[in-house]
């Protein structure tokens, strides 16, 4: 093989390789990801009485109730006493 068909290759085989990956991430996402999200049972801090509760829920998935914890640094529902 000259040098333009080996680059032209190997351009090919990198492209298929990113693909596979992509396609295989998200297959991934969709299995694990925001669509598992959409089993979690709805929970807003108005759900709960005290920040324990919704602490307590929050640490039991945190993947799942993610939206309790509005700034990200793991307390959730902060505004409660």
């Amino acid at each position: 093989m000259n040098h333009k068909k080996i680059a032209t290759f190997s351009f090919s085989l990198i492209v298929i390789i990113i693909l596979i990956i992509s396609c295989s991430d998200s297959a991934e996402n969709s299995s694990s990801g925001s669509s598992s999200n959409s089993n979690c049972p709805t929970k807003t801090c108005g759900d709960f009485s005290t920040q324990a509760q919704a602490q307590a829920t929050y640490d039991s998935n945190r993947k799942c109730y993610k939206n309790l914890d509005a700034d990200g640094d793991g307390k959730a529902c902060e505004s409660l006493k």
